[in-house]
């Protein structure tokens, strides 16, 4: 990887940029100045690849990565909160869900097939579906061991497993 950062920088960098958010809070007393939205999806999709050996380009709709072991192409729809839920639109092939701490701290959700979470969700009305802490870690629970996708460098604060 080339400019590639050690994970350690990574988190720190993660924390640095919780701090300097609370510090604009602070300095224009404006209480919801939070890094989430695409900066989080970004900080989520760079952990995952980190993590899992992710590449950026998959081609198919709600989907923004790509595993493979040389046989096979996984597209994969990388998801991260800092609030202990998820949204997903449709069911993903393959679901990585993380959650980012403000001390930079990274915490594996759920790793495997997407129809696991979307079974749990699908039943809501709204377009975006929102899958919770519990249901992602219920999810975790039904899937096969043996359908996650392998760790390459675990930078995890916590994991399933």
């Amino acid at each position: 990887m080339k400019g590639a950062m050690e994970a350690a920088e990574f988190k720190r960098k993660i924390s640095a940029i919780y701090d300097i958010a609370h510090e604009l809070s602070e300095a224009f007393q404006i209480s919801n100045c939070t890094p989430d939205g695409h900066l989080l999806g970004a900080i989520g999709k760079i952990a995952a690849k980190i993590v899992f050996g992710l590449t950026f380009n998959s081609t198919l709709q709600e989907h923004n990565c790509t595993w493979s072991d040389g046989k096979s192409i996984l597209n994969i729809q990388v998801r991260c909160t800092a609030r202990g839920s998820i949204a997903i639109r449709k069911e993903p092939q393959y679901l990585i869900a993380l959650e980012i701490s403000e001390a930079g701290k990274i915490y594996l959700l759920y790793n495997g097939p997407g129809k696991h979470v979307w079974e749990k969700i699908q039943h809501q009305k709204q377009n975006q579906k929102y899958a919770t802490r519990n249901q992602l870690r219920d999810a975790q629970n039904e899937a096969d061991p043996n359908s996650k996708i392998p760790i390459k460098q675990n930078i995890f604060d916590s994991r399933l497993s």
